[in-house]
């Protein structure tokens, strides 16, 4: 009866009330009903000069579907200013996903203002998928009424992240070439005024990940272990990558920079084991130097099937295996720590191997180690609160917005704030 008392508070409480440092605002709506009907998803969020622009996937995205890349402005306190949202790039054919969004604060005509570039994922050649883009303002004009083509040759280009480093974008994908059965990671400059640079490899892939700091990139990459590469303004590589999270599977990271230091990189451990063989899930923080090396090797090397929290990591299934950290995350630098958020699904079935209701969780970090020990629970419903992303003003506000999967079958772009005190400097 006491664990099922304390289960409800922790649901029914304001996170403020749970854990001291992170203040969680009430949850809004980014968008509950649009001409996706109930299929939307894949968020992502960038903070600009006087609010946010989250960016997600609106429809059916499978074979037939009409998938299109949607977007809403946010203030500061969380307030919706474009209801309806805002359609980036209009096409009639193939399927538009995997939005992400970076913002410049120099528009690079000395003026400032600056505008965002989200990045997408795009089929409607019907033959192969392209990496497309457009610019966005903060008043919430699309810029580009043709996307720009930033990666549009022979056979696809696929799974995009975007970057600045203030004055210009650097955008990266996997992509493959000539009659190679592998993909290679691409990147090529994107600027202020939305003329593409020369592409060029980095070594980055699959699945690129991409941050800017302190005058350079970092992109991460990896499946079985989570790769890090310097990249220059021009995409080229700086560096040998090295490894910053071992012993992973069907890998989910993040990387965002932490200014003056280096690079917070988040990637979780592994799927559910329904023997232990393995130990338990985790989220676990890495963290790559301003010179590409390492910081901590404890989440490179780290003892096998242990259940113990170490002291990288962020969350951690017990040993009854009740909840187990798996999948997205993501994180921001506050002014004074990163901050966190990661998904939690708790576990049921015969051989605990199910993932059934799935919660946001976030935690402030100071350099590679967890501030916030227990996490604090941003949505925890008995819905579905999935794929949470976050932004920030480098002041301690947040925004972290998500997908909500409710039980008729509808899925809801969610947002919360989250306050974390005042801090002293600026985002990379």
């Amino acid at each position: 009866m006491r664990t099922v008392i304390a289960f409800t508070l922790l649901v029914l409480l304001p996170a403020a009330a749970l854990a001291e440092g992170i203040t969680v605002g009430d949850e809004f709506a980014v968008c509950a009903k649009g001409p996706g009907g109930n299929a939307r998803g894949t968020p992502a969020v960038a903070r600009g000069t006087d609010g946010y622009l989250a960016v997600w996937r609106e429809g059916w995205h499978g074979k037939g579907g009409s998938a299109r890349i949607y977007a809403a402005r946010i203030s500061p306190d969380g307030k919706v200013l474009d209801a309806k949202g805002l359609e980036i790039a209009t096409s009639k054919k193939g399927v538009q996903v995997a939005p992400r969004i970076a913002f410049a604060r120099s528009t690079g005509s000395g003026q400032g203002g600056g505008n965002f570039l989200v990045v997408w994922q795009d089929f409607r050649n019907g033959k192969d998928h392209d990496i497309l883009a457009a610019r966005v303002s903060p008043d919430g004009k699309v810029l580009d009424a043709k996307p720009i083509a930033v990666a549009a040759g022979p056979r696809s280009q696929v799974l995009p992240d975007v970057a600045s480093d203030g004055k210009n974008f650097l955008v990266v994908w996997q992509g493959m070439k000539g009659e190679a059965t592998g993909y290679t990671g691409f990147a090529a400059p994107v600027g202020a005024d939305g003329r593409v640079g020369t592409a060029v490899e980095t070594g980055a892939a699959p699945m690129p990940r991409i941050s800017w700091n302190d005058g350079k990139y970092l992109a991460i990459c990896g499946i079985s272990e989570t790769l890090a590469v310097l990249l220059g303004t021009d995409g080229k590589p700086l560096n040998k990558s090295v490894t910053a999270i071992g012993r992973s599977k069907g890998a989910s990271y993040s990387v965002s920079g932490v200014p003056g230091k280096g690079w917070l990189v988040i990637g979780h451990r592994s799927p559910p084991d329904p023997w232990g063989w393995g130990g338990p899930g985790a989220m676990r923080c890495g963290f790559v130097k301003a010179d590409g090396t390492l910081e901590n090797n404890s989440a490179v090397k780290e003892p096998s099937g242990n259940w113990n929290k170490l002291e990288n990591w962020l969350d951690v299934g017990g040993r009854k295996r009740t909840t187990w950290p798996y999948g997205a995350n993501a994180s921001a630098w506050d002014g004074t720590h990163s901050v966190a958020v990661w998904q939690r699904h708790h576990i049921t079935g015969e051989k605990k191997s199910s993932f059934t209701n799935c919660e946001v969780m976030a935690a402030r970090v100071d350099g590679w180690k967890p501030v916030d020990a227990e996490g604090v629970p941003v949505a925890a419903t008995q819905e579905q609160e999935m794929r949470p992303v976050t932004a920030s003003d480098g002041a301690g506000n947040l925004l972290c917005v998500y997908e909500r999967h409710e039980k008729s079958g509808n899925v809801v772009i969610a947002g919360r704030t989250l306050t974390t005190g005042k801090g002293e400097t600026t985002p990379p």
